[in-house]
């Protein structure tokens, strides 16, 4: 079960905040192939943003997404949920594609738990 964490200020359209969400689990689970029910996404808003020295408003800040997974999935996989992610928050949240920042963290078996059970191989 993948989890996404998007750290960005918030928009002032209420209703970006779900398009973002519903991009980034549509980007993943089709990447991924998996049911979109699987995948797990947070909007994290930040309060400030500053890029060096300069404080940052909405136009302009760079989003951070983190993805968090188990093992198992290809280089293509990934670099496919990665790229979707990015496109479909830029569009969502209306900021250039240059502006999206996202990394993939693969997590070690056995240190996950969810769904109420240790999670000790891919999911």
């Amino acid at each position: 079960m993948p989890v996404i964490q998007i750290h960005a200020l918030t928009p002032s359209e209420a209703e970006r905040v779900d398009m973002c969400l519903s991009a980034a689990i549509e980007a993943v689970s089709e990447a991924l192939r998996c049911p979109p029910s699987a995948v797990w996404a947070q909007f994290v808003p930040v309060a400030a943003m500053h890029t060096g020295q300069r404080p940052r408003r909405y136009i302009g800040h760079c989003p951070v997404v983190i993805v968090r997974a188990m093992p198992g999935r290809s280089n293509t996989q990934v670099r496919a949920a990665m790229t979707g992610l990015a496109a479909g928050i830029s569009a969502a949240l209306d900021l250039p594609l240059d502006d999206i920042w996202v990394q993939w963290q693969t997590l070690e078996p056995g240190r996950v738990f969810s769904g109420g059970a240790m999670r000790d191989a891919t999911a």
